[in-house]
């Protein structure tokens, strides 16, 4: 009658209902495009309308016509299409992502199956009817609903379980992000995706003490910008370090030098829920990103005084050269005689000062290098040249600055090639004699000794000073490196690093060979070529 098929067409609209309503679920996580939307709307209601034209019977067990049967299979399919959709686009969107939200997503996945389990079996029951078949549709809903509480609302020992497998991944990337992000906005970026996948977070973004937006992540920096003075108002008003609660976001101070920043982490399309556990992470993993932020910044400032001392070493040498040249130019002009006669105390006294001209210009040179091989300007002009003949010539460039010390030279009698940059070759000999001489007590011997040692050619400068230790040794061949016990000598700390920068450009090598109390030998490696 009337009112049998009004109930009929009420149960098919409410079925098909059911199955809009779970594809619109799924487009909260999920969301279709717009055309797809559209194409579902207009698929269930033209099967709605032509179910409720086709006056299907009340009973199942009443004849169908051809027309009636092809519409209860266009309401089963679309309502079971309705029903895998979801189920394979959950289970599918976990891969890739984070824990917590993988996890989540595949409970829903099997919810959903549940969910389908439950018509189908209940199906099966209204057909075959016995308690058996109602025992096994109240076991399909008693897995289904737990299944759906955990998916939204897991507590915190299962969130622990799907986290563990991350943990050791957490860890190295942590490590990495402190110490090997190059400015604040990548390790902000960087820390903000980690902050979303300890919790299974979504949204979120890093408020700068300034209250500018550092980075942003599912959410673009104009929306963030005006939320953000909620937020600030928030963690500003909060006494202590500990995570704030704001509805469904989670807000993480950030106790920084230039004031109080933040990570504000919103809930995703799947809540978490932000218990004890999930609050006492976030605190520790704050903490962890304050500190790299100021490491950063810290490192920053640093690089910056590196390139105003590398740009004043280099303004400063180019500008004292000019005045030191015409300086040692009108002492040796002195000493020649060529300006006149003058006292023989005042004569006495230029050779001193001509040595302390050629110390004053040898530091310029090594910073006008130092410089070059900063910028990237330090080009060799290599030739093939007798690196003994090299050696000789260095040796009397800088007699002058190693007065009061014996000086033994041990050259062979043949000729010993290398491609070499003649300048570059004589700075780090000239360096090498010059530091032996620094470093050692006036009297003792300095040894310079040119060897071959199977392809290479060696020049050995030996003292007698006192020595380095090993735990020195490591630092001696950085940049302005200064050891503790020889802060009385005047230097730029700029010549080993040069000197071993030159010989490796030549293909070579500068290396030591000291201990405490018994002296030091250099030993400058190019290769040979005859």
């Amino acid at each position: 009658d009337a009112r049998s098929r009004l109930v009929v067409d009420v149960m098919a609209v409410l079925f098909l209902a059911s199955g809009y309503g779970l594809i619109m679920f799924r487009d909260t996580f999920v969301p279709l495009r717009p055309p797809v939307r559209l194409l579902i709307r207009a698929a269930i209601v033209t099967v709605g309308i032509v179910a409720i034209a086709s006056q299907l019977p009340a009973s199942p067990a009443q004849a169908h016509t051809a027309l009636q049967n092809a519409v209860v299979v266009a309401v089963v399919a679309v309502w079971a299409a309705c029903l895998l959709e979801p189920m394979a686009t959950f289970w599918l969107a976990s891969r890739g992502t984070p824990a917590v939200e993988s996890a989540r997503l595949r409970a829903l996945a099997l919810g959903t199956a549940g969910l389908l389990g439950v018509v189908v079996v209940g199906s099966l029951t209204s057909v075959a009817g016995g308690q058996t078949a109602t025992l096994l549709i109240d076991l399909v809903t008693l897995v289904t609903l737990p299944v759906l509480y955990v998916a939204f609302f897991p507590p915190v020992w299962l969130r622990r379980i799907w986290w563990q497998p991350e943990e050791d991944q957490f860890r190295r990337a942590l490590h990495d992000l402190l110490l090997y992000s190059p400015d604040r906005r990548t390790l902000a970026q960087r820390a903000l995706g980690w902050a979303a996948r300890l919790v299974g977070g979504d949204a979120g973004y890093v408020i700068d003490p300034d209250g500018s937006i550092l980075a942003s992540r599912q959410i673009s920096a104009e929306e963030a910008e005006i939320e953000a003075p909620e937020m600030r108002e928030l963690y500003r008003s909060g006494d202590g370090h500990a995570p704030l609660r704001k509805g469904s976001t989670v807000v993480l101070p950030l106790d920084l030098q230039e004031g109080r920043g933040a990570i504000v982490i919103a809930t995703g399309r799947i809540t978490p829920l932000f218990g004890d556990d999930e609050m006492n992470r976030l605190q520790q993993y704050a903490s962890s990103i304050s500190a790299g932020l100021e490491r950063v910044a810290l490192t920053a400032r640093v690089q910056a005084l590196e390139r105003a001392k590398s740009e004043f070493l280099s303004v400063a040498s180019h500008e004292l050269r000019g005045p030191m040249t015409v300086i040692k130019g009108y002492l040796t002009m002195l000493e020649a005689g060529s300006l006149g006669d003058i006292p023989a105390r005042a004569r006495s006294v230029l050779p001193l000062l001509i040595s302390k001209s050629d110390e004053v210009n040898w530091m310029l040179e090594q910073m006008v290098e130092a410089s070059r091989l900063e910028e990237g300007r330090l080009a060799l002009k290599k030739r093939r040249l007798d690196i003994v003949d090299l050696v000789r010539a260095a040796t009397e460039g800088v007699k002058m600055l190693v007065t009061g010390h014996d000086l033994n030279i041990v050259l062979p009698k043949a000729r010993l090639d290398a491609e070499v940059d003649p300048d570059r070759f004589q700075i780090v000999v000239r360096n090498l004699l010059t530091n032996a001489s620094k470093y050692s007590p006036a009297g003792t011997e300095i040894k310079v000794a040119v060897r071959r040692d199977g392809g290479s050619g060696v020049v050995a400068v030996t003292d007698h000073g006192g020595g380095i230790s090993p735990e020195n040794q490591a630092h001696l061949f950085t940049r302005f490196a200064r050891l503790k016990s020889t802060q009385h000598v005047h230097g730029t700390g700029l010549g080993l690093w040069l000197s071993r920068e030159i010989a490796r450009m030549h293909d070579g090598d500068l290396t030591v060979q000291s201990a405490v109390g018994q002296g030091s030998t250099f030993e400058f490696t190019v290769p040979a070529t005859n």
